[in-house]
C-alpha cells in the first residue's frame, strides 16, 4: 500500500520524509496480543529518524473506520524490541502490513527479530536475565518481611524473564505471547509456572519453592546470559564505573537491575570491583568495574 492510499484510509495527512510505517489491521489474522486493535479498525505505526516525545498517539475516523495512530522515534522502537516490554510496539512491527521503508530499515530490523543472532541474542539474555534477578530478589525480600501476595506477584514475573530466556537460549526471538512458546519447548519452567500457580500447598511454600528453583537457574545461566556485559567490560584497559555501563547503549534501560547484576557477578568472581579515590565520594572510593 501507498502512503496516499494509508491516508485516505485514516483520514490523517502524513509527512512523506517518515522513515516507515506498518499498518495493522482489524480484520483477518490479527495478532490477539495487540490491545492497540481494541475498538479500533486500523492502528498505524509510524516511525520517524528523531522524535523528541517516547510516543505521540493521534486518533482518526474516515467515514466508519477508526485509525489509531502511533508516532515513535527509530530508537523508541528499538529499545522496545531489545526490552521486550512493549509487546505492542513489538506486535505490529511483526506482524503489521509494511506500507513505507524507503531505506529498508523496517524490514532489516523484522530480519534481525526472525533469524535472531548476535548481538541481539546476546542483548535479549543479558536484559532478560538482570530483569529475572531483580524479581528474585525482590521476591526474596517481601517474603522474609512477610509479604507473601508481594512476593508472589515478584516471583511470577520472575518466571516471565526466565521463560524469556529458555525461549533465547532456544534461538528464537521471545513472543508477547511467551508461555505458549515455552509450552512447546518442553522447559521445567512451564512446570514450574504450573506448580507456582494451582499447587494445593500454601502460598508462602509454593513460593519458597519457586525461589529455589531460581537461585539455581541464576547460577547457571550467570556466565552465559551475561556475555555481552562481560564484553563491554573487557573492551577497554580501563575499569568502568557504573555510571560509564549505564551510558552504554546496551545497559541503559537497566538503572535499577545493573547495580544487582554487577554485585552477583562480583560475588560469583566473574568480575573484579575495584575501589578508586574520587574527590566526590565523600569519605569513602568509588567503585569500577573489570575482568
Amino acid at each position: 500500500m501507498e502512503l496516499s492510499n494509508l491516508t485516505l484510509f485514516s483520514g490523517e495527512m502524513f509527512d512523506d520524509n517518515i522513515l516507515g510505517a506498518i499498518a495493522l489491521r482489524q480484520e483477518g489474522n490479527a495478532p490477539f496480543q495487540s490491545a492497540l486493535l481494541h475498538d479500533f479498525d486500523m492502528v498505524v505505526l509510524m516511525v520517524h529518524e528523531e522524535q523528541e516525545e517516547e510516543r505521540i498517539i493521534t486518533h482518526t475516523i474516515a467515514g466508519e473506520r477508526r485509525t489509531q495512530t502511533v508516532h515513535v522515534g527509530l530508537d523508541a522502537l528499538e529499545r522496545a524490541v531489545m526490552a521486550g516490554d512493549n509487546n505492542e510496539l513489538l506486535t505490529s512491527l511483526m506482524a503489521g502490513e509494511v506500507i513505507w521503508d524507503a531505506k529498508g530499515v523496517l524490514g532489516e530490523m523484522r530480519r534481525e527479530i526472525v533469524q535472531f543472532q548476535n548481538p541481539l541474542r546476546e542483548r535479549v539474555l543479558f536484559t532478560e536475565f538482570a530483569r529475572f534477578l531483580h524479581m528474585y530478589v525482590k521476591s526474596k525480600r517481601y517474603l522474609e518481611a512477610g509479604c507473601t501476595m508481594d512476593a508472589y506477584n515478584c516471583v511470577l514475573i520472575a518466571l516471565y524473564h526466565w521463560a524469556r530466556i529458555e525461549v533465547a537460549e532456544a534461538g528464537y526471538f521471545p513472543d508477547p505471547a511467551v508461555w505458549e512458546q515455552v509450552k512447546g519447548l518442553n522447559s521445567s519452567v512451564h512446570k514450574l509456572y504450573e506448580e507456582l500457580t494451582v499447587s494445593t500447598e500454601t502460598l508462602d511454600q509454593r513460593v519458597e519453592l519457586i525461589l529455589l528453583a531460581c537461585e539455581f537457574a541464576l547460577m547457571s545461566k550467570m556466565s552465559d546470559c551475561c556475555t555481552m556485559l562481560l564484553n563491554i567490560l573487557n573492551s577497554r584497559k580501563e575499569p568502568w564505573s557504573i555510571k560509564e555501563l549505564l551510558q552504554h547503549t546496551g545497559c541503559s534501560q537497566l538503572g535499577a537491575e545493573l547495580p544487582l547484576v554487577l554485585r552477583k557477578l562480583e560475588s560469583r568472581s566473574l568480575i573484579r570491583g575495584i575501589a578508586f579515590w574520587a574527590e566526590d565520594a565523600g569519605d569513602g572510593h568509588t567503585v569500577r568495574y573489570t575482568l
